[in-house]
C-alpha cells in the first residue's frame, strides 16, 4: 500500500488533533486558573505563565500513557493492519467529531 496516496489524512489529522489539544489545554487552565485569577491571588500572566509549564510538562510526561492506552486498552490495532487506511480514516473522523463539539461549547 503507498501511504503517500493518505499523506493528505495524516496531515489533516495532525492539524485537527492540534487544534483540539489546544482547546482541552486552554479548557483546563481556564478550570484552573480562573477562580484565582478572578479573586486576584495571581495575575493573569503568572497564570499564563503557571500553565504553559505545568500542561507542557504533564503532556511530556504523561502523553505517552495516554497513547498507550488508547492504543492497547480502547481498541486492537492489529485488527485494521490489512485496511490501515480504514483506522486512519475513523481516527480522523473521530477527532472531527470531537472538534464539533468543540467548537458547538464555543457558541454558548
Amino acid at each position: 500500500m503507498a501511504m503517500t496516496e493518505y499523506l493528505w489524512m495524516v496531515i489533516l489529522g495532525f492539524i485537527i488533533a492540534f487544534i483540539l489539544a489546544f482547546s482541552v489545554g486552554a479548557n483546563d487552565v481556564a478550570n484552573s486558573f480562573g477562580t484565582a485569577v478572578g479573586s486576584g491571588v495571581v495575575t493573569l500572566k503568572q497564570a499564563c505563565i503557571l500553565a504553559s509549564i505545568f500542561e507542557t510538562t504533564g503532556s511530556v510526561l504523561l502523553g505517552a500513557k495516554v497513547g498507550e492506552t488508547i492504543r492497547k486498552g480502547i481498541i486492537d490495532v492489529n485488527l485494521y493492519n490489512e485496511t490501515v487506511e480504514t483506522l486512519m480514516a475513523g481516527e480522523v473522523s473521530a477527532m472531527v467529531g470531537r472538534g464539533d463539539v468543540t467548537a458547538d461549547s464555543w457558541s454558548v
